[in-house]
């Protein structure tokens, strides 16, 4: 808890900079960080989790010319958002772009040359500020996003109101 106490002001900032299309679309708003970041971003769905069992559901690889996210394709399209957006939030938030196994790498993305990548920092267990603030603020662009729930009625006012509209229709002169 002190951890989001601490965290969150930080990835608050972050969101007040960003530009959320209303209504939300996951490409959009990958375009938006695109041209904010002054360069273009791939996503490529790949069947992540069966490829290794350690391996995450998404990763970042920031290129000097392109960031390409990989996300598992086999999830619904509210966690399909849910990690792409983590992996954005990492983006933003100025952190390492990751990957752990250059072979994995060329496995997943045989276009990509890995000796071109510009940094191959993994974000391990250990650096769970990193994750935490990737996580906190991918969950807050998705709050931003979402669009209000109307609040639900108290059961009494519901019974109130049907209770009048029934007065009104059995009142009526015929």
């Amino acid at each position: 808890m002190d951890d989001l106490k601490r965290l969150r002001p930080l990835c608050e900032q972050h969101l007040r900079e960003l530009t959320i299309p209303d209504p939300f679309e996951i490409t959009a708003f990958c375009h938006s960080v695109s041209e904010r970041r002054g360069k273009p971003m791939v996503l490529t769905p790949t069947q992540m989790t069966s490829t290794a069992q350690s391996c995450p559901y998404g990763l970042w690889i920031g290129l000097d010319h392109v960031d390409h996210i990989v996300y598992e394709q086999d999830t619904s399209p509210l966690h399909r958002d849910a990690i792409i957006l983590h992996e954005i939030s990492h983006m933003l938030l100025g952190h390492p772009s990751d990957v752990s196994d250059l072979l994995d790498l060329a496995g997943m993305l045989p276009d990509v040359n890995p000796a071109k990548v510009r940094h191959w920092l993994s974000r391990r267990i250990n650096n769970t500020d990193n994750e935490v603030q990737a996580e906190l603020l991918s969950l807050l662009i998705l709050e931003r996003a979402s669009p209000p729930r109307p609040r639900p009625q108290r059961r009494a006012t519901r019974l109130g109101q049907a209770s009048r509209r029934l007065r009104q229709t059995t009142s009526r002169p015929r």
